[in-house]
């Protein structure tokens, strides 16, 4: 398997930007399939975390009203914290380290964009951020842990809405980290810019869009979301940021720090 090196704080945050962040990811993709960065499709998300990364999938309600979609355990626990909607209350799970919990309200019809998002945002997680929160229990009494077992990330954080960039801490870093290398992922840069620069491509979309640039991009953003099986909010972000289109609201999303 793929081992990246990059740079961290004295903290273990990583210090990261997108052009290494999109190297990282295929480097990953390279290693996992190389037909991924040879012909423009959608990742298997759910082999990735498995097969490849060798994580534990488990589904339970995280919350009772969708606020968290995702949790990554870094630590193995008795008291990992999920809802249960038989009683409506919350209740303690035992999970292993390595264990990502999905939220179930993401297996319903409609949700599958968000699904694979998220998914992938946690993989994000353990492959950036596991130094950090990973601790060594045979040195650590359990009133010790406070919140190193897992994160649970929001639902605002996977859809990439967040405050302003120089209002940023370590937490909201390693939120966008985790965003853009999912992105990155599921939509390749080499393999985007593949399709982008085809040429039949390019004057079918000139075609269709009568030389209209907003057009063009709408037209753009449905065949990358249908290519690569994402939203078209995700693929608009992704054109975005590889400065293929351009948005205002491009400058205040979390995807968008270089």
């Amino acid at each position: 398997m793929y081992y990246p090196k990059f740079r961290t704080k004295a903290n273990n945050v990583p210090i990261l930007n997108k052009n290494e962040i999109d190297y990282i990811a295929e480097k990953f993709l390279m290693d996992f399939n190389p037909e991924l960065l040879d012909t423009p499709q959608a990742i298997d998300e759910d082999r990735f975390l498995t097969e490849y990364l060798g994580l534990v999938q488990d589904f339970q309600y995280l919350t009772n009203n969708g606020i968290y979609l995702g949790m990554i355990v870094f630590n193995e626990s008795n008291k990992v914290i999920v809802y249960d909607p038989d009683t409506s209350k919350a209740k303690y799970i035992k999970a292993k380290a390595g264990t990502v919990i999905i939220d179930n309200s993401l297996l319903e019809d409609g949700q599958e964009h968000r699904y694979r998002f998220t998914v992938l945002h946690e993989a994000g997680h353990w492959i950036f951020h596991r130094k950090k929160y990973s601790i060594d229990l045979s040195q650590m009494s359990w009133f010790d842990f406070g919140n190193t077992l897992n994160i649970q990330c929001r639902s605002s954080i996977i859809d990439g809405n967040i405050k302003p960039v120089d209002k940023w801490n370590d937490n909201d870093t390693m939120e966008w980290q985790a965003n853009y290398f999912a992105s990155a992922l599921l939509m390749p840069k080499t393999m985007v810019l593949k399709v982008c620069n085809d040429e039949e491509l390019k004057d079918y979309l000139t075609f269709m869009s009568l030389g209209n640039i907003d057009i063009y991009n709408e037209l753009l953003i449905k065949r990358i979301s249908g290519i690569f099986n994402v939203s078209k909010k995700a693929a608009e972000v992704r054109l975005c940021n590889l400065n293929i289109i351009s948005t205002e609201w491009n400058n205040n999303s979390m995807f968008s720090y270089n």
